[in-house]
């Protein structure tokens, strides 16, 4: 896979996980007094009750910082694919139980966001899967959080 393929399969999965982040804190937003703007903005970054959302925010800021910046490589996309399967769905090591957590009744809860889940999960079929050696995929997942934090800083 080249790096070509890379960055238009994590700029497809970038542009879905933000379709997706809108469709929860709609239906989330059912739960909480209204907010737009500012107030959900500071709610979102602010409000312990929102918690669980940022590891999706973290995600796709990650996604976005790296594309932006570098040509990521088809170890970089097994790496997200791997996080993002582990958010939402809880697959593998790198599952979040306060996302689940959260998520799952939203999802019984509004057929838009199950067909969000579903086409995220149907981007990510077309991933490469992570380095089968434990070694290997632990040394992609440090280049990965490397590259992310030093986007952050840089």
């Amino acid at each position: 896979m080249n790096d070509d393929v890379s960055r238009a399969q994590l700029t497809a999965l970038s542009r879905k996980l933000r379709d997706l982040h809108a469709r929860i804190i709609a239906t989330e937003q059912s739960f909480h007094p209204p907010a737009a703007g500012l107030a959900l903005l500071d709610r979102l970054t602010n409000d312990p009750a929102w918690a669980w959302l940022r590891v999706l925010s973290g995600i796709i800021a990650d996604i976005d910082h790296v594309l932006a910046r570098d040509a990521p490589s088809a170890n970089d996309a097994a790496v997200v694919a791997a996080h993002v399967r582990g958010m939402l769905a809880g697959e593998g090591d790198l599952h979040n139980a306060q996302f689940m957590e959260r998520y799952r009744p939203l999802l019984q809860l509004d057929p838009d966001l199950v067909s969000l889940h579903a086409e995220v999960k149907s981007l990510l079929n077309g991933f490469p899967g992570e380095p089968e050696n434990e070694s290997e995929r632990l040394h992609a997942r440090h280049q990965w959080a490397m590259r992310c934090k030093h986007q952050m800083s840089g």
